[in-house]
Parts: C-alpha cells; sequence; structure tokens
C-alpha cells in the first residue's frame, strides 16, 4: 500500500508547478489507475491527515475558512470545509477522498513546538497559538496518510516581534495584514494601505536604526538560532507519529521562501530554507519518511503559496 500511495502522491508536484494564467490548459493531476488498484481502492477508503500552518489551510485563497477570535485565529470550519485551491484539496481530489477522508489541520500562527505539542497531548496553548483537538491522536492512529508542513513561522513569528520591538509597536499592524492574506491581490486599495501604513510609522531616529540593524544582521541571526529547534521539534513529532501509526505514510513537505523580496543585499532567508530542506531531507532518510521539495512554489505578495 505505501508504495502505491507514493506514486498517487506525485500530485504534490503541484505544489512546485509556477502560476499560469487561468485560461492555460491544466494538466489532469489524476494518477492513472489499474483495474485492480481501482478495485482495492474502492474497497478501502483512505484516510488522510494534514498536518501544519497556515500555509496548510491555504490562508490567502479567497474561500479560506477562518476568522479571528480574540488574539488567536478559529480555522475549524476549514478542517473539513478548506478551499478546493490549497494542495491538501488537491490531494483528496487525486486520490478521491471525501473530506471526512481528507482532514486539514492547518493552523496559523503554528510554530514547530506547538505542533509536536498538539500531536503529543491533543491541544496547545500559547502566545501565538491556541488549538485543541482532543481526537487527533486517535485520527493519527488510523490514518494511511498523513503529511506534515511545518517550520517556517519558527523564524516570521520571532522576527515579527523582533520588528514591532525596534520600531516600538509602530509596525506590527503592518506587518500582520501581510501574514493574513490582506495584501495578496496588488490593487489600487491594498496600494493605498500600505501607503498610508508607512507614512504613519513615524520612525524616530533610534527605531530607524534599530530596523536597520535588524535587516543587517539580526534576521541572519533569528534564522540561525531558530534551526536547531526547528529540526529536533520536527524529529520528534516523526518519532511519535511512527509510534502512533508505524503503518502510515508520513510525507515531510520542504520549505520555499516565503520572503523573496527583502530591502537587503542579501537575503538571508534564502540560506536559512536551504539549509533547513537539506536537513529535513536527511531526517527523513533517517526514519524511512518521504520528503517532498517544495522550493520552487509560487509565493503571493503575503507570503502564502499561491
Amino acid at each position: 500500500m505505501k508504495k502505491r500511495l507514493v506514486s498517487l502522491l506525485l500530485t504534490l508536484a503541484l505544489l512546485v508547478l509556477p502560476v499560469v494564467s487561468a485560461g492555460a490548459a491544466q494538466p489532469d493531476p489524476t494518477p492513472v489507475q489499474t483495474q485492480a488498484e481501482t478495485a482495492e481502492a474502492a474497497q478501502h477508503q483512505y484516510s488522510y491527515i494534514a498536518l501544519g500552518d497556515s500555509i496548510v489551510a491555504g490562508i490567502g485563497l479567497p474561500d479560506a475558512v477562518y476568522q479571528k477570535n480574540g488574539s488567536f485565529y478559529d480555522v475549524s470550519g476549514n478542517y473539513h470545509g478548506y478551499s478546493g485551491d490549497c494542495y491538501v484539496a488537491k490531494v483528496a481530489d487525486a486520490l478521491g477522498l471525501d473530506r471526512d477522508h481528507a482532514i486539514n489541520y492547518g493552523m496559523p500562527a503554528l510554530m514547530s513546538n506547538n505542533l509536536l505539542e498538539l500531536v503529543q497531548t491533543g491541544a496547545t496553548h500559547s502566545d501565538n497559538a491556541d488549538y485543541t483537538l482532543p481526537g487527533l491522536r486517535e485520527e493519527l492512529q488510523t490514518a494511511d496518510l498523513i503529511t506534515v508542513q511545518i517550520g517556517s513561522n519558527d523564524v516570521l513569528m520571532p522576527l515579527m516581534g523582533a520588528v514591532a520591538a525596534a520600531t516600538g509597536g509602530k509596525a506590527f499592524k503592518l506587518l500582520l495584514p501581510m501574514l493574513e492574506g490582506n495584501f495578496r491581490e496588488i490593487n489600487a486599495d491594498s496600494l493605498n494601505t500600505l501607503r498610508e501604513g508607512l507614512q504613519a510609522l513615524d520612525l524616530t531616529a533610534e527605531e530607524r536604526k534599530a530596523t536597520l540593524r535588524l535587516l543587517d544582521s539580526g534576521i541572519a541571526e533569528l534564522c540561525s538560532q531558530s534551526r536547531t529547534s526547528t529540526l529536533a521539534n520536527i524529529e520528534a513529532t516523526v518519532q511519535e507519529l511512527q509510534a502512533l501509526n508505524p503503518n502510515a505514510q508520513i510525507i515531510l513537505l520542504g520549505y520555499y521562501n516565503p520572503v523573496p523580496l527583502m530591502p537587503t543585499l542579501i537575503n538571508p532567508f534564502v540560506d536559512h530554507f536551504r539549509t533547513l530542506n537539506r536537513a529535513l531531507q536527511q531526517l527523513a532518510d533517517r526514519y524511512g519518511v518521504t520528503y517532498v521539495s517544495t522550493t520552487c512554489t509560487a509565493v503571493a505578495n503575503d507570503a502564502h503559496p499561491t
């Protein structure tokens, strides 16, 4: 069963396809099955659980189901009602799974330590994420396929905190909409909102100095500090998943650069995510799970995939 699922999951290559115009011809992502495979699939409805952050949830897509709940997010309606354009839906469609057998547990602002805690206990409560899934461990025990995409927020969340600190909190309200999909489309309204936000910053000389220092070397330091803990948390998550369900196929999805445009001579995220991808592939090899590269994923203006 694992080998067949690997071949079917080639549909994950949708992640690395460049954006094409709406009128361009699209290849059919549905894998070709033999009659025997089709008959067996009819007898066994696969179960797929996608774990991760807002990338998995499909935040930024117009029909993603989520809302702010105080300082946190409520995406419970997205677990089964996710956008047909997110990659979880693409995989589910290719495998012929309905929304009860392909569940999207993508959660905005989730970091790798949050995901580990969720898998271990069914809940996570922190300053950035507050989610409770009391039945998660039981669902994971019966899943045929589990995909994991996590770790980008491990550096982006501290970066948001560092930018807020450097600017005296002035930049936080400008940064947050960029991660919530509000600037996904470049139009007159979004450009005007961005311009007004920049003008309203009104940084002091000391705040400008701190911001430039962050751009010059601070981001690279944040990247370096986060890598070790990110990989340790993912490794512990894989260990927990394999202990819960030794028969499940586990897919680790790699990283793309969510911030390709930086006002610096060298974009520190390029090396950061390239290094993480190499380490994640090595981790996958050690534990006998599958690594899927997403390095060529096209990114929208809000750091989420198109």
